[in-house]
């Protein structure tokens, strides 16, 4: 019989009831597998740190061998940070999936429960060397494409490209498996990595703040493929000569960098500049994983060797 554990980082109550449970004791569900809950955190997803990321992470490394497969339950804030994150720092091997906490309504009774999904993909062992998997609305998700397009509700959550299968009754359905997934064994998280988004017509203060900070890394999510206005380039020049990394990605959340275009403030000149670069991240998603690439790298070729898987 799969035994199953559900990592909560809030609201473990909540799970308890969705589930059937009242008490801390393993539960029986559909007389084929066992789930334990245990309560990790208790906290709202938008008060979670990457530190606490960290920790979860090495909670499940800790764990992994003792249960067939392991489930998140997170705030939907930032599931998708924190299941990239997980990605990113857990190795290949048992199932791990991540869903958001179940909500309750007024009596007390689960209003939405994508518990039960999330928990019979990780029952499935083609689930297995996946890394994490966002179960959200009976779809599985990569979680390095996985991305919030609505504030709340049904749909909520949708994927660059295509979403890897579907969960139907109690069958998770696999057909696709995510292309290029790394692994960064990174034990520690460095930190502050500073994420900036340009507007039009914006000012560089905060990018010159940032550099004024000595921060350890900076994300700017720059216009298309790679484009800023040209009275960026001087303090993005300053930054790097600093030798504070520099990680462009597109403000779009997700897509290829590099443009044939001439004009100043291209991607050309921020290539000359030093400017490393993250095609088909979000900027959330870079953050993290400048972050984790900090703590590994020994040089900054290592660094920008990093960012080309």
């Amino acid at each position: 019989m799969p035994k199953i554990l559900i990592l909560s980082t809030g609201g473990a109550l909540a799970i308890r009831r969705a589930l059937g449970s009242r008490d801390d004791q393993p539960l029986t569900l559909r007389s084929d597998l066992t789930v334990t809950i245990e309560e990790f955190a208790n906290v709202p997803g938008s008060h979670l740190t990457p530190q606490q990321v960290l920790a979860l992470a090495q909670r499940i490394l800790a764990l992994r061998d003792t249960y067939d497969g392991i489930v998140v339950a997170s705030g939907s804030d930032t599931l998708e940070e924190t299941a990239y994150l997980l990605d990113l720092l857990v190795p290949e091997g048992r199932p791990l999936t991540v869903t958001s906490l179940p909500r309750l309504n007024a009596s007390g009774a689960p209003a939405t429960n994508g518990l039960q999904a999330a928990i019979t993909v990780a029952a499935t062992s083609a689930a297995a060397g996946l890394g994490a998997l966002v179960v959200i609305d009976d779809t599985i998700y990569a979680a390095a494409a996985v991305q919030a397009q609505f504030s709340r509700g049904t749909g909520m959550f949708t994927a660059v490209g295509s979403a890897l299968g579907r969960v139907e009754g109690e069958q998770a359905y696999i057909r696709l498996r995510p292309l290029a997934r790394q692994h960064i064994p990174a034990s520690r998280l460095v930190e502050p990595v500073d994420l900036i988004r340009i507007g039009q017509g914006a000012d560089d203060r905060q990018l010159r703040h940032s550099i004024a900070d000595n921060v350890a890394g900076i994300v700017i999510e720059t216009f298309g493929s790679g484009r800023v206005p040209p009275w960026w380039l001087p303090a993005l020049g300053e930054a790097v000569q600093r030798r504070i990394p520099v990680v462009a990605v597109s403000r779009a959340g997700a897509g290829g960098l590099g443009d044939e275009f001439g004009f100043v403030g291209a991607y050309h000149d921020l290539r000359k500049l030093g400017v490393i670069f993250a095609p088909d991240l979000s900027g959330v998603k870079a953050r993290l994983k400048l972050m984790a690439a900090l703590a590994v790298a020994r040089s900054p070729a290592e660094l920008r060797a990093l960012f080309r898987v």
